[in-house]
């Protein structure tokens, strides 16, 4: 009997270790478990799954004293009118340090302590404020900085990020370090911006582009030669703001400048010989590119080369999304209207 009781508490304490998966749905009707983000937060433990279906009603916010995994429904730039997942979410205590938020239509964020976010879309501006966060597959329309200049935050990844708005696309402040992976930079003002002196950044397999008709520059700043900068296996369109005291190699540029130097780059290239649209958004290498297998280690140049390359479908996550919804304005003689919706989940 001693051996039973035992092995029945044994198995109650591995019940607890288990994670739970908890749905959120504001819809009316819903099919939640929840209607609110908060609720669910409430009634969740360390490690579990909040699920926020897409919703025309946004969620609000979500300020988490939990270590959780929230997961949206994705967006899709290039289907607008399909329905997100508008949520924000924040860590508000070191509860919440290393939490994941996954494909959310988001507002700006503070990120205050240690988090990851991929698939998700900022519409406002970010503040990476926590050593180790981790961005991945994001599309960013405000102004990100990295740092504020008075506490340390190191180690801050993006990788496969879309970066489109914001008139200093990317801040770089002194105390910080960040390694950009796989980005695309589409600008017509200042790519990097430098509040203070002795910033530090890595760029590898990111493409640097004008989106308008008027100038674009690299970087602007009184600071920027005390910036530490390193540009590897990218393509930067013809641009202003060159400096020399930057580390360029293994690059293809459309213009020429004495201030590039360093090992392997390419000066004054046709970028139509590069790739397949490169203002159209295509960044797919065309036959031929002086980009294939020219990169650091024989890698191809531009963002689907090196280790981790450019995910065309981003937006998707592991809940399910729907990715074409088409519906004739008319019915049948027997009154049924015909649909066509497809949907998908996961990378």
């Amino acid at each position: 009997m001693k051996h039973i009781f035992t092995f029945i508490i044994a198995l109650v304490a591995m019940s607890s270790l288990v994670a739970v998966i908890r749905t959120v749905d504001n819809n009316i009707p819903s099919i939640g478990q929840f209607t609110t983000v908060m609720a669910a937060h409430n009634a969740s433990a360390d490690g579990d799954s909040i699920y926020v279906y897409p919703s025309l009603l946004s969620y609000g916010n979500i300020n988490t004293s939990k270590r959780l995994t929230v997961i949206g429904g994705g967006v899709n730039p290039a289907n607008p009118a399909l329905t997100t997942t508008k949520l924000t979410g924040y860590i508000e205590s070191a509860g919440g340090t290393n939490s994941r938020f996954i494909g959310l239509d988001s507002a700006g964020i503070n990120s205050n302590y240690t988090a990851s976010y991929s698939n998700c879309v900022f519409n406002n501006n970010v503040a990476a404020l926590a050593s180790g966060s981790t961005f991945t597959d994001c599309l960013f329309k405000g102004n990100t900085s990295v740092g504020n200049g008075s506490t340390s935050v190191l180690n801050v990844m993006f990788t496969g990020c879309t970066f489109l708005g914001g008139s200093f696309q990317i801040n770089l402040y002194s105390l910080a370090s960040s390694v950009f992976y796989n980005c695309v930079f589409d600008s017509n003002d200042n790519h990097l911006y430098f509040p203070q002196p002795n910033a530090t950044a890595a760029f590898y397999n990111s493409v640097f582009l004008n989106s308008g008709t008027g100038s674009h520059t690299l970087a602007y700043s009184s600071n920027v030669a005390t910036a530490s900068i390193v540009f590897t296996n990218c393509v930067l369109e013809n641009m202003n703001g060159m400096y020399a005291n930057f580390n360029y190699q293994y690059s293809i540029f459309e213009g020429s400048s004495a201030s590039i130097t360093g090992p392997g780059n390419q000066q004054g290239v046709n970028l139509a010989t590069v790739m397949q649209d490169i203002n159209g958004g295509d960044y797919h290498l065309v036959a031929g590119s002086p980009a294939i297998g020219a990169g650091q280690y024989g890698e191809d140049i531009g963002i689907y080369g090196g280790p981790t390359p450019f995910d065309d479908l981003w937006y998707l996550t592991f809940l399910a999304s729907i990715t074409d919804f088409d519906s004739p304005p008319i019915v049948d003689q027997s009154g049924n209207l015909q649909l066509h919706i497809e949907a998908q989940a996961g990378n």
